[in-house]
């Protein structure tokens, strides 16, 4: 069975938000409070002018007021108070030794006074070694516009304190002095300092005496240092993309951050420190590490070397993230050491080239046998090879959607654990059927679901072995409800294709391919009809032409023509050409009127017009034929359109001159043609015959022929 995708409504939104705010509220910032309080403690959120703190009172809450509010909280007893959150206020001053007296307090929360800088926080923490503190959150407290480094000091305060969670987030704080970590108090389970200016470096040595800590947060450090570091990183990114393969500008860093940390802790969140590497060299966590997250996106790490080492007696990292690092290179045994991973996101990168090198990516995840979840959406993937999840038998989801995959190439017929695929947002059109019986004996066993999508489905009868699939098959697969190949929904294209592919199209089998015979056929006979006519179409087109534009013959001779003869020659006949033009228009009691190209054509005009202009207005068309006649092209055109003007008008008005002894083999086809059926005058070898000669050319210039 299959769903459409819809989005969610209104009302659902409104609902969740309900439900939210029901159910504790909806966080804000980074602050989140861990601490459980009985039903019969009081609550007391202060948002009036006067707002006194209850000798009852556990919680206290007080937000968008001045230091007013801490008049009647600071140096006051006050023994049942155990959450004071004093955070999102305009406070500029926090008295010394303020919250000292509130012996119950477990949560301070000074977070978003942004004025207050680190010489309140000193203020605040004076003291606090008298009361039960276990949470201090004091984000963005320090946007003074100067980077401070954290001073020792109020470590020293915090030292004998039971303090399990700290919070400095976004502080602009750029280091650190000397022992200001080595003075927190040992009992800190979760420290997070994101979003500050920290270089990662050799202060963090000191947190290996720190052994409760089980979650570092260090995201988002972004010193002046390492912006330009970035900035040039990205040029070299962009001019060398296509080459990430060698191992040899990535060398092992002399500080390796997994051995600084300590050994007890499972959680390490390092996204978006944008530092000046731009890959992932060898890295190894301490013999007795318990890390088992760990966090490195959006760090622009685009060639990932390693490997990361790991005790095979301590192995416990099961999650890693390394999404949105725009990576384009995964060296083979990246992963290899890392046999208890069970959730790896390598989502937001750029892995597609690589995938599609088939021999040197295949082998990538072969380290990771008790793989559960594998992320490789948005990656600009267009094929995977078939044996990539070979040894990952314990994969039950599969994220590749968002990419460019066309046709479906992934093995996954031993992956018996599988529950979901979302292969949303590609240009699959089908699954092949290996995958559809795959996924059919699943379902036998547990829930299966596929995500489908905003993919290019075929409603074609070549594809109705898959849209049958979908919509009989007991795995939940969610669709579009658009497809190609069909006007209308995927429901009313597989209603339709179940009838009409099921008809008998035996005859339309056979006869299209005759319909397309008999249609080149007729095409061939049209394209050879219009070869034959080639020359009259073209002299009808150019007469259209320009009788369109008015043309009439002028007149001045018999029958309205306008020149008695045209003649057609090559410039190499030119001197008896000449001669000819002499006798007929001087030495003729007919004083004829000739036409010849140099002098009579109109400037201006394309020759082919003028040909014709000159064919058409001429009531004969004497033709001188020699060897250099034959050989030019604008010759040729002038006797087809003097043929054709022949035709056309149904009057003999060539008269042929051969001026050179020509074999018949060396004559065009128009030419000998016209040898056969018609009479012609031959040039005098002497000047004796030239008399005659004249007195024929001038005969048949004035006569009909």
């Amino acid at each position: 069975m299959f769903f459409y995708q819809r989005k969610f409504t209104i009302s659902f939104i409104s609902f969740l938000y309900v439900f939210l705010k029901i159910n504790g509220g909806i966080s804000h910032e980074s602050d989140v409070y861990t601490l459980d309080y009985n039903s019969d403690e009081v609550h007391v959120n202060c948002s009036e002018k006067d707002c006194i703190l209850q000798e009852n009172i556990t919680s206290f809450t007080c937000h968008n007021r001045n230091e007013s509010c801490l008049d009647d909280i600071c140096l006051k007893p006050h023994k049942t108070l155990q959450r004071l959150d004093l955070s999102r206020n305009s406070f500029k001053n926090i008295p010394r030794g303020c919250f000292s007296t509130l012996s119950s307090l477990e949560i301070l929360i000074i977070s978003n006074n942004e004025k207050l800088g680190l010489a309140n926080l000193y203020n605040a923490a004076y003291g606090l070694d008298k009361t039960n503190i276990k949470e201090l959150y004091a984000n963005n407290i320090n946007q003074v516009g100067i980077t401070y480094p954290f001073p020792r000091n109020i470590s020293l305060l915090l030292q004998n304190t039971s303090l399990q969670k700290l919070q400095l987030n976004y502080n602009e704080i750029q280091t650190a002095e000397t022992g200001s970590i080595y003075n927190l108090p040992r009992s800190l389970e979760d420290i997070s300092v994101r979003g500050n200016r920290l270089e990662i470096g050799l202060i963090f040595i000191e947190l290996v005496w720190f052994k409760n800590l089980n979650r570092l947060d260090i995201s988002f450090q972004c010193s002046t240092r390492e912006y330009r570091s970035r900035s040039l990183r990205s040029v070299r990114f962009k001019d060398d993309f296509s080459n990430h393969t060698h191992d040899k500008d990535c060398p092992n860093t002399t500080i390796n951050v997994l051995q600084m940390l300590p050994s007890n802790l499972t959680k390490l969140i390092a996204t978006g420190l944008i530092s000046g590497r731009n890959c992932i060299p060898l890295l190894s966590t301490r013999n007795t590490s318990k890390l088992s997250y760990i966090d490195i996106s959006r760090d622009g790490y685009y060639r990932w070397i390693g490997p990361i080492r790991v005790n095979p007696n301590w192995n416990n990292v099961t999650t890693l993230n390394l999404s949105h690092n725009q990576c384009s290179y995964i060296k083979d045994n990246f992963f290899d050491n890392l046999s208890k991973l069970k959730y790896l996101d390598i989502s937001f990168n750029y892995l597609g080239a690589y995938f599609y090198q088939e021999n040197k990516s295949e082998n990538v995840l072969n380290g990771l046998i008790n793989l559960r979840k594998l992320d490789l959406q948005y990656n600009k993937i267009n094929y995977l090879p078939e044996k990539l999840l070979k040894n990952n038998k314990g994969i039950k989801d599969l994220v590749i959607s968002n990419n460019a995959i066309v046709k479906w190439t992934l093995d996954i017929s031993h992956l018996d654990r599988l529950t979901f695929i979302d292969c949303s947002h590609n240009k699959l059109g089908q699954l092949p059927d290996s995958v559809t019986k795959k996924l059919d004996e699943l379902r036998k066993d547990h829930n299966v679901t596929v995500d489908f999508h905003h993919n290019k489905v075929a409603c074609t009868c070549d594809n109705l072995q898959f849209l049958k699939w979908l919509f009989t098959t007991q795995v939940m697969v969610t669709l579009s409800a658009e497809c190609t190949g069909y006007d209308g929904n995927i429901t009313q294209a597989y209603s339709y294709l179940l009838e009409e592919c099921s008809k008998d199209h035996s005859v339309r089998d056979w006869l299209y391919p005759v319909q397309t015979i008999c249609l080149l056929f007729i095409l061939t006979v049209i394209a050879v009809v219009i070869y034959k006519k080639r020359w009259a179409l073209i002299y009808r087109w150019y007469l259209f032409r320009l009788r369109r534009k008015g043309y009439t013959p002028i007149g001045g001779c018999d029958d309205g023509y306008q020149f008695d003869a045209f003649l057609s020659f090559a410039d190499e006949d030119r001197a008896f050409v000449e001669r000819v033009v002499s006798e007929l228009e001087e030495n003729s009691e007919h004083h004829f009127k000739v036409c010849v190209h140099y002098r009579d054509f109109t400037p201006g005009k394309s020759i082919s017009k003028n040909i014709v202009s000159a064919v058409h207005s001429s009531k004969k068309t004497i033709i001188f034929i020699s060897h250099a006649y034959l050989k030019s092209q604008w010759c040729k055109y002038e006797l087809q359109m003097a043929i054709t003007e022949e035709r056309h008008m149904d009057r003999r008005l060539i008269i042929m001159v051969v001026l050179e002894d020509i074999p018949h083999n060396q004559l065009s086809l128009e030419v000998l043609q016209y040898y056969k059926k018609n009479s012609y005058i031959v040039k005098p070898k002497n000047e004796q015959e030239l008399n005659l000669f004249w007195k024929t050319l001038k005969g048949v210039v004035a006569n009909d022929l």
